[in-house]
């Protein structure tokens, strides 16, 4: 071996016998004794010279194996050593903090809501040209920080196996309205929210200076609204904010980008009721459709043109107020039949992004927006359809809202303070709440125990008994007349509904080669994931099955 690319394989490989030798001596890798004698065998052989380093005419196969999975696992050891979790969330916040603490302080003074603050300074009568030229640094300073730490965070996050873990998704950051954490605390041990500034940054370049300059301190005094409970010195973090694009490789991003295209392919078909053979075909048809009324003439399931659950106009509006939309800025068009094409697009690949940082860490995703939910479903739906083809996917259930069978609203916890969730962590409360509540809550998260050929009464009553086991345990928690943080525990209850999503059939993200799923996907049951303080079982059998099992929640109440 004389090329210097060999001479570099060599000393990675030296490098890695090295470490091997290390963690064995060290007592942080053990064998199964069903391999011990083949080991004994070639470590037998192995030989190093005076200085300790392998001679690598010595090392078999099977200890080089053994180094590479070595040096993996001390890699990961290394990162998690470097800076803990807590550690990387005050940095943050003290970016955060120290530029618009100002900011935050008038909002808590005035009682108001980050986005009155930012529209009002965005859009008032004084200049906002010092803050809009702070965004790039910011900007910068973020992406620089995440590079450095990102890998560390997601590590912590991802060795947690102990946690019900929740990732955030479907839109920039949760509602400055209500603090998701309060939502649905009691029912997940750390939601993971992303840095809106990464998330949004390519939005910038599009944005107008007051857009930017709205966006910039809407996010900063948001992110300041879960300073309290992302710092609570807690075994298990409340709340841990990272960015979700650094977490992923080039690998990953490249299939999950051919994963947006055959999901927006699915999606128009299912529009306009006819196949695309490719993503070039399908953007040639949107341009044909150059006024409102000839994509309108194309459309055949007007339902799944969603542009915003909220919007009740007709279509036709819907899509004259979409052209002049910041989407359509982001497309750089204001041509209709592409706006209505390429819709899929982005709201699939939100969906897949989602959905392979929540396997990566082991958590489920949390959707807090109506509109991003329905989209979520329909990426479900699509999988299942695909991957079985010849079913009748008419009569399964693929989502159901946890309702009583006369239609009534679930009552559960999702008021809580933020003072009263870290008391309830610190003081262990929280665990004798979630003994309380464990039956109901596993019963209602069962969705891959169920029998979705069954009739749809079979399935409803199956949800109807946990809907009823969950009121009573309620009634139970309210009777102890708890009060935490100064309030009654039965202040927090709210009225609304838990939705559960989950492919019934088939693999999450579909199209992906096995092979790169087994790179990027590692899912958790939804059956596993409620069992309060459980430690999950991993073996090779079951880790087959979670990849079949992709899901969501979404805790939605009226104010």
């Amino acid at each position: 071996m004389n090329s210097k690319e060999d001479k570099e394989y060599e000393e990675r490989v030296k490098r890695r016998v090295l470490i091997l030798k290390d963690l064995i001596e060290q007592g942080k890798i053990k064998f199964a004794e069903s391999m011990r004698d083949g080991l004994e065998e070639s470590f037998a052989k192995a030989r190093f010279d005076k200085n300790g380093e392998p001679d690598l005419s010595t090392i078999d196969g099977r200890i080089r194996s053994l180094a590479l999975a070595a040096e993996h696992f001390d890699h990961r050891d290394k990162m998690k050593n470097a800076i803990s979790l807590q550690q990387i969330q005050e940095r943050y916040f003290s970016i955060i903090e120290g530029n618009f603490n100002h900011f935050y302080e008038i909002m808590i003074e005035k009682k108001v809501s980050p986005h009155q603050v930012a529209n009002a300074i965005a859009y008032g009568n004084q200049s906002i040209d010092h803050l809009n030229e702070a965004i790039e640094p910011i900007i910068k300073d973020l992406e620089e920080f995440w590079e450095i730490v990102a890998e560390s965070g997601y590590l912590h996050l991802e060795d947690d196996y102990d946690s019900i873990k929740a990732v955030f998704g479907g839109d920039l950051f949760p509602s400055n309205e209500e603090n998701i954490a309060s939502k649905c605390g009691i029912y997940t041990d750390t939601i993971i929210l992303p840095c809106p500034f990464i998330r949004s940054r390519h939005m910038f370049s599009v944005w107008t200076k007051e857009q930017r300059v709205y966006y910039l301190l809407k996010h900063a005094l948001n992110i300041l609204q879960y300073k309290e409970l992302a710092l609570a010195e807690l075994e298990k973090p409340i709340v841990a904010i990272l960015p979700d694009k650094e977490m992923m490789d080039e690998f990953a991003y490249e299939n999950i980008s051919k994963l947006g295209e055959k999901d927006a392919l699915y999606h128009a078909q299912k529009v306009f009721d006819r196949k695309f053979e490719n993503f070039e075909e399908l953007i040639e048809f949107g341009k044909s459709l150059d006024t409102i009324e000839k994509v309108t003439n194309e459309i055949k399931d007007p339902k799944r043109v969603l542009f915003d659950t909220e919007f009740k106009d007709t279509l036709e509006v819907q899509i004259r107020n979409q052209i002049k939309s910041d989407t359509a800025k982001a497309y750089r068009t204001d041509n209709p039949g592409i706006i209505v094409s390429m819709m899929g697009f982005g709201r699939m690949s939100v969906c897949n992004e989602l959905l392979v940082k929540s396997t990566k860490v082991g958590g489920f995703p949390l959707i807090d927006a109506p509109t991003s939910w329905e989209y979520f479903k329909w990426k479900l739906e699509y999988d299942s359809e695909r991957t079985y083809p010849d079913l009748d996917f008419t009569r399964m259930h693929i989502v159901k809202g946890l309702n009583g069978l006369d239609n009534t609203k679930l009552q559960w916890i999702g008021k809580i303070p933020p003072k009263g969730l870290i008391e309830l962590r610190k003081h262990g409360a929280i665990n004798e709440i979630r003994e309380i509540l464990s039956k109901g809550i596993e019963e209602l998260v069962l969705a891959n125990e169920f029998d979705f050929t069954s009739t749809s009464n079979k399935v409803f009553n199956n949800l109807n008994y946990a809907f009823n086991q969950h009121q009573e345990n309620i009634k139970e928690l309210v009777n102890k007349k708890w009060k935490i943080a100064g309030k009654d525990f039965g202040s927090w209850l709210v009225m609304g509904s838990v939705e559960i999503a989950s492919a019934c059939l088939g693999t999450p993200l579909y199209g992906l080669s096995t092979f790169a799923l087994n790179q990027i996907i590692d899912a958790p049951k939804i059956k596993d994931l409620p069992k309060t303080i459980e430690k999950m079982k991993e073996t090779d059998n079951e880790r087959q099955n979670l990849k079949k099992s992709p899901l969501g929640l979404m805790f939605n109440y009226k104010k």
